[in-house]
Order: structure tokens, then sequence, then C-alpha cells
């Protein structure tokens, strides 16, 4: 079950004075998601929390809302935020540039802290051998470095500092970068949120696609539909978005579409090549 809240705040007309706060309630439905909209009408005094509460109930530590929604600080109402289908946006990302740029030879690093993302590191391997990846968690990536050279040939090299990104061509880092990479400022970086502190070169952490159609109808008109994939693959098991491919992506500044962020990408290899 999700939870959508709009609070509707009414304040022109005399009529308002005389109308008391009132809360509608809608559910939509598509496969197994099941989605509740809960309106609140506000015309005079202070939101009444309570009164939502009896709607909202059990969802209130992650409701769904725009992000200019004003929530009381005691009201113990938190907006739902999940980064999970947006890291996974940036892997596929990653995994479509290099298909696109496959015939060019390119330095690719991983950067996974925590080793979350080992995974990934058999299908890196299709497109770039080797694969670089920083990471202090040693023992996952070395069994996955011995796994991916046994089954299919291909070598990672487990960094120990920073220094592998001085030269790098792409930067994958699904998890939120803490700090600034030491990396050229022609470089591109693929991560999954938008970095603590900027990034020395160009920083995707936006991705766009197509919200499928089904899911498109029950998406409340207040919610961004992204904010909204988002809710749908964390919370109601429509999986099926983690196979969407952006097709505009964003560093917070700029658009990009995927051939306008391949031909940066291309130039920079071509112009490494040729100097």
């Amino acid at each position: 079950m999700m939870t959508a809240l709009k609070i509707e705040e009414h304040k022109k007309g005399f009529l308002r004075y005389l109308r008391r706060n009132r809360i509608r309630v809608e559910h939509r439905y598509c496969d197994a998601a099941t989605l509740k909209c809960v309106t609140y009408e506000h015309y005079r005094g202070k939101v009444n929390w309570t009164s939502i509460d009896r709607f909202v109930k059990a969802q209130r530590n992650r409701v769904l809302c725009a992000p200019d929604m004003e929530i009381a600080t005691n009201s113990g109402y938190k907006r739902f935020i999940s980064s999970e289908l947006s890291r996974r946006m940036c892997e596929n990302a990653a995994l479509y540039l290099l298909r696109s740029v496959a015939t060019l030879k390119m330095k690719v690093v991983l950067v996974d802290e925590d080793g979350d993302r080992a995974g990934l590191c058999e299908y890196l391997s299709q497109y770039c051998d080797p694969i670089y990846v920083l990471s202090k968690e040693t023992d996952i990536y070395a069994a996955q470095a011995e796994s991916l050279l046994n089954e299919k040939g291909a070598a990672l090299r487990l960094c120990g500092d920073k220094s592998c990104l001085h030269d790098a061509d792409l930067i994958i880092a699904p998890g939120r970068l803490e700090e600034a990479l030491p990396c050229p400022s022609d470089a591109l970086i693929l991560t999954g949120e938008a970095p603590a502190v900027p990034q020395n070169a160009v920083t995707i952490y936006e991705y766009f696609f197509d919200l499928p159609s089904k899911f498109r109808e029950i998406c409340p008109d207040f919610l961004d539909e992204m904010y909204f994939a988002s809710a749908l693959y964390a919370m109601a098991g429509a999986r099926e978005l983690g196979s969407e491919v952006f097709t505009r992506c964003g560093d917070g500044t700029t658009i990009h579409t995927r051939g306008s962020l391949v031909g940066a990408l291309k130039n920079r290899l071509l112009s490494r090549i040729n100097s």
C-alpha cells in the first residue's frame, strides 16, 4: 500500500469562513500496486494532522507528497524518499554507454565503498577489461575477481586508493559521493544520488524515462512521475521498472539526451587517441 497526500489550502473568498476542512480519499490500482490518494481541503486554521492520520495511519513515515508541501515537525509525518531506483538507473546508464562506445578503449572505474554492487562487474566485464574497482571491501571483490577470471577470463583490479581515478574516462558510483573525486575534468561520472559536494567533472545523477502508461494512469497530478516511479519500485514491487534505460538525464543544471551523452564520451575517447 502506498499513500499519497495533498493539502489544498483555500485562502480566498468569504465562504471559506463558513466551510469546514474536509478529507477526500480515493483508491487506485495497477497490478500489485495499491495507491491511496488522500486530499485534505484546508479552509481556515491550522492543518489538523490528527484528522489526516485517521486515513494515512502506518504510512505517515513514508507518505508520497510534493517536495514543497509543508509538514509540521511534530506531526510524525515524513516524505517518502528512495534512491533505490535511481541507483539501478545509474547502472543501466553505464551499461548503455559502454555498449554504445564498445569499439573504443576506455578506463572504467567502479566506486563501491561498501561492496553492494559487486554483481555489476559481471556485466561490466562484457565491455571493459580490466575493470577497476575502488572499494574497502577487499574480501568481497577478491572473490569477485577470482570468479570473473575463472568464468570469463576477465580481470578485475581492486584499487587501494583514489589514484586509479586520475586517468579514468567513466566513473560509476551508484552510491552517494561524500567527497570530490580526483578525476580529469573531462571524465564522466554516473551516480545514483546528488553528490554531497561538487565534483570536478560532469556528474549525472538525474534519470528520466517514459513511465509505462498503466502506471502513468494512476499517478496523481501533484507528483513527479520519476518520484512516483521510485515509490512503485521500492514499495509496490514494480521491479520491471529496474530494466528501464534513461531517455534523458541531468546533472542538476543541464539535461542530456542519450545521444548527447554518448557523443560527449566518444569525443573524449577519440581526442585522447588522436593526441
